[in-house]
């Protein structure tokens, strides 16, 4: 099993007012908060000239866009196209190996051990 790997993709403005993306966000939980939050948020995003959106990589080699899934739902994936993706940030969980045995195989013990 691969690790999970996180991203932060910063998306163009426009993408909250295309095709009803922020009632799809809103709606699978990408997007938290109440009425008010999203207005905020719109505005902060016209602003700024983007935003931020976080959650589980899926697939970033696609020709369309970015495939993203919000982080507490997995099972729903969200395609970012590529005009509206400004930059990507991604980072994966380090899965510690586990170890059951000697860790040394075949190192010589000393009287001590």
């Amino acid at each position: 099993m691969f690790p999970s790997r996180h991203v932060l993709v910063w998306v163009d403005a426009e993408f909250l007012e295309s095709e009803g993306m922020l009632h799809i966000l809103r709606e699978c939980g990408a997007i938290s908060g109440g009425e008010e939050d999203w207005e905020k948020l719109v505005a902060a995003a016209e602003d700024s000239g983007g935003f931020a959106l976080g959650g589980i990589l899926v697939e970033s080699n696609h020709g369309a866009g970015i495939w993203i899934s919000p982080p507490n739902m997995v099972e729903l994936e969200i395609m970012i196209p590529w005009r509206f993706v400004r930059s990507v940030v991604t980072a994966s969980e380090h899965l510690q190996s586990k170890i059951f045995g000697l860790a040394r195989a075949g190192a010589k013990l000393s009287p001590a051990d």
